[in-house]
């Protein structure tokens, strides 16, 4: 017996999820596919029990008569690209260290004019290993490019006919212009809304500030191009049209400025929430004994190189998903004046170089769980998130906990995980679980920090605060309506002419964590600033010498200046009391000297 070649095996996992989502049989049988489905699920097993041959031909055709997303299953939606355009596609691939495999084709999904900005918008899109992809091409008066991804296992995951890709994505600069909080926005001179279509899907319908847009959806994809948009333009809504019926479809507002997006459409997410085992102070073995695990540093890129493998030890690059063009860096390292390894480092990177990276104290790595918060990199007009971290020795699998009620088989190795998560789907929570099926330690929640939360309304905010601190510096706060109802404060930092910056924190209408909400400026704090609940009338600081002062909120902020007296060791400001206008004591907060 001939076995069914590789590439057939890999599509025949592809639709035999461990976790099925929602069904839209509708969808499917307007595509005029459903029975086939069951006559070929039935011929499959067939075959199995059988032994009958089943050649590549024979397996391709199989795929298409799924329906569904069957043109990007097999890799070949829409028609071929120009070979001018492939050629150029090749060639930008081939210079990419975590490039796509050789051989891939660029396929032509839809074309959009726009006469008033004299712009013409292609939809491009292809298919790499586990890994699909839309590529957004303007030319004209407005140039750019851009290029979004999503795994493969997202078709058949959430139950949806259409799923965006990328949303609202800039190309150029508008003539408009909008205060938001303290800063000032160009619009840009165009935005681009892509995703892909299931077989049975004839029409988009995109909802913006703009209004409701219809696109026909074409090559199993859909594009919509908003010309001149107003700043802070975002779609909110996407439905799915069949010949009979109209399907919601699952997507994440993309944020703006500083914030911006819609809140979690969730408000709790699924899966356990206590551990079987305590699990403390872990290790990565392999690390310790300097094993050669995946690959040298030497294969990063020369520009990302340098900043990797400053004051490092030991280091290697892993591959947690071989099928994904990412990968993570870890690295053991040292202090500039010493050569034990005191740090811990993790850098991802993502295809065409680095997308960030950060070390930690060694010991500390495991001392809260078995597994590290670690990176979380998405937002933005990206509709899905790159989140990773390290597992210790401990961790024989990760599973997350998608707020849609689903969950998902985490990639790990080499005590590394990685994950691609639709933010349609979070918050999430990852649950760690030892080799007897334990769960030894969990992520709380995933996703909260990717432009989902509130933003300040459209406006300028106005100045409520300043002060000027003994040693120089400055802070400025000012304040604004947010987008759910609550109120944003922006504080304006200047601690010399080439150093400052402004932190933004926005509430929601209802109060939501500690009646504090305050952050000390520099160490020791020089400054004190931030916002209090409501019922917060007198805000109490306490210092080390034993000494207090009371300070009372304006309008719900708080902006104290330190007395250089109270920067001195042992006079420094060590916390922060909250009482309400009866005097009793609702909260606290510490300043440590390594707040």
């Amino acid at each position: 017996m001939i076995d069914v070649d590789q590439w057939l095996r890999e599509e025949l996992d592809l639709l035999a999820p461990a976790t099925r989502g929602p069904d839209w049989d509708g969808v499917l049988g307007l595509a005029g596919r459903r029975r086939r489905r069951v006559a070929f699920a039935a011929a499959v097993f067939a075959a199995a029990a059988c032994g009958i041959l089943v050649a590549t031909p024979l397996g391709a055709g199989i795929v298409h008569s799924l329906g569904g997303f069957s043109a990007w299953l097999t890799g070949q939606p829409g028609t071929p690209a120009s070979p001018k355009e492939q050629r150029a596609f090749e060639q930008a691939n081939a210079r990419t260290w975590l490039g796509f495999p050789a051989g891939t084709e660029l396929r032509r999904l839809a074309t959009v004019t726009e006469p008033a900005t004299g712009t013409t918008v292609d939809l491009l899109g292809f298919r790499a290993k586990r890994t699909l992809c839309l590529r957004v091409a303007v030319t004209g008066k407005v140039r750019g490019t851009g290029t979004s991804c999503a795994p493969v296992d997202e078709l058949r995951e959430a139950g949806a006919p259409v799923r965006v890709v990328l949303v609202d994505r800039g190309f150029g600069t508008g003539t408009k212009r909008a205060w938001y909080g303290t800063d000032r926005f160009h619009n840009s001179a165009l935005q681009v809304t892509a995703g892909i279509a299931a077989d049975g899907v004839r029409r988009v319908v995109v909802v913006d500030s703009a209004g409701r847009h219809t696109i026909r959806a074409t090559s199993n994809a859909f594009l919509y191009v908003a010309p001149e948009p107003d700043v802070g333009q975002r779609v909110r809504r996407i439905w799915a049209e069949t010949d009979t019926s109209q399907i919601r479809g699952p997507f994440a507002p993309a944020g703006f400025g500083f914030g911006g997006g819609s809140p979690p459409p969730h408000a709790r997410v699924p899966g356990p929430t206590k551990v079987d085992r305590k699990v403390r102070g872990g290790t990565i073995g392999w690390l310790d004994r300097h094993e050669p695990r995946g690959q040298p540093l030497d294969v990063l890129p020369a520009r990302s190189r340098g900043l990797v493998e400053r004051h490092v030890i030991f280091g290697r690059v892993i591959a947690p998903d071989p099928a994904r063009p990412l990968r993570v860096a870890v690295t053991l390292s040292h202090s500039k004046h010493g050569t034990r390894p005191k740090g811990l480092c993790t850098w991802l990177f993502t295809r065409g170089g680095g997308s960030g990276g950060g070390c930690g104290v060694r010991a500390d790595t495991f001392a809260r769980g078995p597994i590290t918060s670690g990176l979380s990199l998405g937002g933005g007009s990206d509709e899905f998130a790159i989140v990773t971290g390290l597992a210790s020795d401990d961790v024989a699998r990760i599973v997350a906990f998608l707020a849609d009620g689903q969950k998902m088989p985490v990639p790990l190795a080499d005590n590394v995980y990685l994950v691609e998560i639709a933010r349609a789907r979070m918050p999430a929570r990852l649950v760690a679980y030892d080799a007897k099926g334990r769960v030894i330690g969990f992520q709380t929640t995933i996703g909260g920090d990717l432009g989902a939360g509130p933003g300040p309304v459209r406006g300028r905010a106005r100045l409520l605060l300043h002060g000027v601190s003994p040693t120089g510096a400055t802070a400025a706060l000012f304040v604004s309506k947010s987008t759910t109802g609550g109120r944003c404060m922006f504080l304006r930092v200047r601690g010399s002419k080439h150093a400052g910056g402004t932190l933004q924190w926005c509430s929601a209408a209802k109060w939501r964590g500690s009646p504090l909400q305050l952050d000390g400026l520099s160490n020791p704090p020089d400054i004190v600033a931030g916002g209090v609940r409501g019922d917060v009338a007198t805000v109490v600081l306490r210092f080390a010498d034993g000494t207090r002062a009371s300070v009372m909120p304006t309008e719900g902020f708080v902006l104290y200046v330190v007395p250089r007296a109270h920067l001195a060791k042992g006079h420094e400001l060590v916390s922060a009391v909250a009482r309400t206008a009866a005097g009793k004591t609702i909260g606290a907060e510490p300043f440590g000297p390594r707040r």
